[in-house]
């Protein structure tokens, strides 16, 4: 286990008491997963919070009729987990899966919850999570509202360069609220003025 970047993640493990941090770190566990295996089903109730060692996880919905809508895409060093189950308690929208093979380190919600509320020192830590959520949420709709599918593409390519050859195009198009056949469009005159 990588405590090294687990702790740069989760930097209130330092400030906990030793008999916490074994607590804490005993409820961790490995998960060694497969391209294509999918570790949260969407309407699961039971939920982890996960840290990608290495590998790709995209998260999904299914709608109505079948489709998957891919919402979020997550590489190494990164934070993964239902806010729904996390924040309200509630079913998971999304399922989870890994794109690639991967590795996460994984912590169970409940538990996660339990050690918070036994420690009220680490009340900042749920602040943490709660404005990481948010922000990322109003980032999205703030994208959606202000940027045009260009602009969403550019940014994307900016903020995870590594992801570009690495997920299929029709994830990071559903991803971005386009076709890929947009997308494509979108890659040729991005190529076109660079020439």
């Amino acid at each position: 286990m990588d405590f090294e970047k687990l702790i740069q993640e989760f930097p209130f493990i330092q400030e906990l008491s030793s008999t916490d941090m074994f607590g804490f770190l005993e409820h961790t566990r490995e998960v060694k997963l497969s391209a294509g295996d999918v570790f949260l089903e969407q309407g699961s109730r039971k939920g982890s919070i996960y840290f990608i060692k290495s590998g790709l996880v995209r998260s999904f919905y299914t709608d109505d009729k079948g489709e998957e809508i891919t919402n979020r895409l997550r590489c190494e060093n990164e934070v993964l987990s239902s806010y729904e189950i996390d924040l309200f308690n509630e079913p998971s929208r999304f399922t989870f899966q890994a794109l690639e093979p991967t590795e996460l380190i994984s912590i169970d919600s409940a538990v996660m919850r339990k050690l918070l509320d036994d420690n009220p020192r680490l009340e900042q830590v749920r602040r943490y999570f709660m404005k990481k959520t948010i922000s990322e949420c109003l980032s999205a709709i703030d994208d959606f509202i202000l940027l045009s599918p260009e602009k969403r593409y550019l940014k994307f390519i900016t903020e995870y360069p590594q992801l570009i050859n690495r997920v299929p195009m029709k994830y990071i198009a559903n991803m971005l609220g386009i076709t890929p056949v947009s997308l494509s469009r979108i890659r040729k005159r991005i190529a076109s003025k660079k020439h």
